[in-house]
């Protein structure tokens, strides 16, 4: 098992309100992503999304289609990119590695949980992916 599956392994098993998670590297490539989760029709948006910097005031990029299901973007910062779906299909967190950078850490939520619920782990597994984007 490489240190990238188990850094995914790890996470998933600490934070149970994670479903599926897609690592991207600094390029815009896809490095991984779990098998029940296929982020690859999707790049060339969350790219988009993590590409955007926004001035003070600015609201950027509203909404995001994931898999077919479309996410309203409720934050949008430096440090982490959330949307949640208000038909209650999920949650998306995507974590710039390093924060503010172009590589990330995109995690589908558990409908059932806020996305907050599983932000701390999102946040602190992406600073280990560091070296890897």
């Amino acid at each position: 098992m490489s240190e990238i599956e188990s850094i995914i392994d790890d996470l998933l098993n600490e934070e149970t309100n994670i479903f599926g998670v897609g690592i991207i590297k600094k390029d815009g490539s896809l490095l991984t992503q779990t098998e029940n989760w296929n982020l690859t029709n999707d790049l060339v948006l969350i790219n988009e999304l993590l590409a955007q910097k926004l001035e003070l005031g600015e609201k950027g990029i509203s909404s995001i289609v994931i898999q077919g299901i479309k996410y309203m973007i409720v934050e949008n910062t430096e440090e982490r990119k959330i949307g949640t779906n208000i038909m209650h299909k999920g949650h998306i967190i995507i974590c710039p590695v390093p924060v503010g950078g172009t590589g990330a850490l995109v995690c589908y939520i558990n409908p059932q949980a806020g996305p907050r619920d599983a932000l701390f782990a999102v946040q602190e597994y992406a600073k280990k992916l560091t070296n890897f984007v």
